[in-house]
């Protein structure tokens, strides 16, 4: 084997060693193409320093590592993939080390925590946990068929409900304001200002503006979705409604108008990561808007005590 920095054109490389990971343990490849582009274009991600591939002799990869940091301030994000072989265990314990090493180079202070998602028991599970790393929380992916799902048309928004565009920036800070509000109570939401979120949402792949959507309710904006359109598959990346509209629909109504637009651009199916145990009812509204579960994934955090020298 062979390990060595990840580079640019490892794209295809990573997704496929996803998608022997996730067949392994679940069935069916979750991890997309732009999954894989967004990991790598991560902010402060150092793909010269901080990744690393490991290869077999006929140069498919076998094991993936990346550190990075989280969204969350003062929070790192790891990534780890392992195809399911003999020596996985060995690989593991190798990159998990590597990983702590950078770690502690890395880490802005003390007791850093670190975070990184993992598929229900992945080979390196029982490792993980002997290593000080537990599970924290658990995300469901769901998607929608747009090929075989029917929506009412045209939208009929509820009553008293204006659903539009964001025309401008005015419009784009809007919807920041509501998602930020909306999100507040989350456990996992690190408040931003209009400037960091926007400069965010162009640096991720499938980008349009077109697709950043606003309910108003007697002219105050009360909710709003993000989605995005990169060629693999649409995504949804924000939605939020703010606590005094919520239960009126305007999730629902807000999901289905962007699904009807990413339909009408060539897309057959649409995406969505959701907090498993979401207080506001998250998973609820995805499924009452035609999407289906497609799996979990773990999340796991370690606390690095130690401070960098």
């Amino acid at each position: 084997m062979h390990s060595r920095a990840v580079n640019e054109s490892d794209i295809e490389a990573i997704f496929d060693l996803f998608g022997r990971a996730e067949h392994a343990a679940i069935g069916h490849q979750l991890t997309t193409r732009a999954d894989v582009r967004d990991l790598l274009a991560s902010p402060g991600l150092d793909m010269a320093s901080r990744t690393m591939v490991v290869e077999w002799k006929d140069g498919r990869l076998s094991g993936f590592v990346a550190l990075h940091p989280a969204p969350q301030a003062g929070q790192l994000r790891a990534h780890l993939v392992l195809a399911s072989a003999d020596g996985a265990t060995d690989m593991a314990r190798a990159l998990l080390h590597l990983l702590d090493e950078w770690v502690l180079r890395d880490a802005p202070h003390a007791d850093t925590p670190v975070t990184m998602f993992q598929l229900p028991n992945c080979p390196a599970h029982d490792l993980m946990a002997a290593e000080g790393w537990s599970v924290v929380h658990r995300y469901t992916r769901l998607s929608i068929d747009l090929d075989t799902t029917e929506f009412p048309e045209p939208a009929q928004p509820p009553l008293g409900v204006r659903l539009r565009f964001a025309a401008d920036d005015q419009d784009r800070r809007a919807i920041h304001s509501v998602l930020e509000e909306a999100l507040a109570g989350h456990w996992n939401h690190r408040r931003r200002t209009f400037a960091e979120f926007d400069r965010d949402q162009q640096q991720r792949d499938g980008y349009d503006a077109a697709l950043w959507w606003l309910a108003e309710v007697e002219g105050v904006c009360a909710g709003a979705v993000i989605a995005r359109d990169p060629s693999e598959r649409a995504w949804i990346a924000w939605l939020g409604v703010l606590d005094a509209y919520r239960g009126r629909g305007i999730g629902t109504q807000l999901l289905r108008t962007v699904f009807r637009l990413l339909r009408d651009r060539g897309h057959h199916s649409v995406g969505v990561d959701v907090d498993t145990h979401n207080s506001s009812g998250a998973l609820g509204v995805y499924r009452t808007a035609g999407m289906s579960e497609r799996g979990t994934a773990d999340q796991w955090r370690k606390i690095y005590s130690q401070h960098p020298s």
